[in-house]
């Protein structure tokens, strides 16, 4: 079992000022404590940023973005800069999610890039990374996975987090086996290790993670924890969740 859990809620393009208000207010009756294992991150979407990080003052709530551009500032009509993120207090940014590759055509270049500045900005980078089902038939899945941590990830960081979303997975109630995640994760782990030079690595598993199989992903694959969508802004499963996480 890992020793800490990041339970990583993507929000996506949904809730409104009540009902984001509604969700934290639940949320924050939950208390982690000081000494918990459990890391409670939230990632809104940009708009509700300043609002969520006035709501988070005093709480163990951590709160992150979805995305950043890979400069500071410039005329990118539309986006988001990582000192935006800094100013709101966001400690981590999701970055490379399967939705933004394949409707906004970002490339592994631009999330190597979006990951340095990042970086450079003391916000820590949560890559994502996954396959397709036509890849995963074909069992290319995991040299596809590793190409996309080679190109991703610079060399010789002291830490990364990784989110791994097979895209088959999201939203479609569909989840690999254990020994699947169990797979992705090892592999991924030794080549940022030996590869990468990356001494501390964290992977996180995404894609129709719920109340019912959170733990057993958890403990089953040994990953540090889960980047969670549509049950995230369920206030019943996230609390459920957080609430029932296993150490045993």
């Amino acid at each position: 079992m890992p020793e800490n859990i990041l339970i990583v809620s993507n929000w996506k393009m949904n809730l409104n000022l009540d009902n984001a208000t509604k969700l934290l207010d639940n949320l924050k009756k939950i208390k982690l404590g000081s000494k918990s294992k459990v890391l409670n991150i939230v990632c809104p979407q940009f708009l509700l940023i300043p609002y969520i990080s006035n709501l988070l003052s005093s709480t163990d709530i951590i709160l992150g973005g979805q995305d950043c551009h890979f400069e500071d500032f410039g005329s990118f009509t539309g986006d988001s800069s990582i000192q935006l993120l800094k100013h709101y207090k966001c400690e981590y940014v999701i970055l490379g999610h399967s939705e933004r590759r394949s409707q906004y055509g970002e490339t592994n270049l631009m999330i190597k890039k979006k990951c340095e500045i990042a970086r450079k900005n003391k916000i820590k980078p949560i890559v994502c990374v996954g396959e397709s089902i036509k890849l995963r038939k074909k069992g290319k899945h995991i040299d596809f996975i590793i190409n996309q941590l080679d190109e991703c990830i610079e060399k010789n960081l002291e830490n990364i987090i990784v989110a791994y979303e097979p895209i088959w997975s999201i939203g479609s109630g569909l989840i690999p086996s254990y020994d699947e995640i169990l797979e992705v994760k090892t592999k991924s782990m030794n080549f940022l290790k030996e590869r990468k030079g990356i001494k501390n690595v964290k992977i996180l598993y995404g894609g129709s993670v719920n109340s019912q199989n959170f733990n057993d992903i958890i403990q089953m694959s040994g990953v540090d924890g889960a980047l969670i969508g549509s049950a995230s802004i369920n206030i019943k499963e996230i609390t459920k969740i957080i609430l029932n996480v296993d150490f045993n």
